[in-house]
């Protein structure tokens, strides 16, 4: 292994250079995450990091799956007091937006340096149950089906709606034109966007705060 130069002396490189690009992406995004300054952060040479990563896209994807998995953590306060699959559904959709508003940065190399849908899987995106938050959306829905709320058939259709519309808002409010607003403003309309994804996924009867109101 090349000798450090600055802050990085023994220990696991790869992690060191990870976290770096974690530091990175959460003051300006991903686009802020290049191999020179994660190597001069972490005080070894450029061919020391190449050792571990291939190219920028690899390590760009490495950070994303650390971002994955934070954002899984955030989703999971919310579903811990989660009492069926519409209060689950909402603590998702509100959790994925709680997250992108609290860390810009994360959110766009988590959502944005995916190569793939295989990065969902990956143990590193998992939150402290080893869930990523595609698979906390997708248990989400599997909890509505087992409530008679949405039919087995429709869970792809319902994921991609609501991971549609609740990215298309966190990306606008996070990143876009509405990032500019309060924040306690931004928080309301993330609930009344979530709210409307929950009737639309849930059918008659979502009270659309998680609460179910009919059959």
């Amino acid at each position: 292994m090349t000798s450090a130069r600055g802050t990085y002396h023994h220990g696991d490189l790869r992690a060191a250079l990870i976290d770096a690009g974690v530091d990175l992406a959460r003051e300006t995004g991903a686009a802020a995450v290049v191999l020179r300054e994660v190597t001069r952060r972490t005080g070894v040479t450029p061919r020391a990091a190449y050792r571990h990563f291939a190219d920028r896209d690899a390590l760009l994807r490495a950070v994303a799956r650390v971002a994955l998995g934070r954002m899984a953590r955030t989703v999971e306060e919310g579903l811990a007091g989660a009492a069926d699959g519409t209060a689950a559904l909402t603590a998702v959709g509100e959790g994925y937006v709680r997250f992108a508003l609290d860390e810009p940065g994360l959110f766009d190399v988590g959502l944005f340096a995916m190569e793939d849908m295989a990065e969902v899987d990956a143990p590193e995106a998992g939150g402290g149950a080893g869930r990523s938050p595609y698979h906390q959306l997708h248990d989400a829905l599997a909890r509505l089906v087992a409530e008679g709320r949405l039919a087995p058939g429709a869970v792809d259709g319902a994921a991609l709606t609501c991971w549609s519309g609740v990215h298309g808002y966190a990306t606008l409010a996070a990143l876009g034109p509405l990032r500019s607003l309060p924040r306690p403003e931004r928080d309301a309309a993330a609930s009344v966007v979530v709210a409307g994804l929950v009737r639309a996924v849930a059918g008659p009867g979502s009270g659309g705060d998680g609460a179910t109101t009919g059959p």
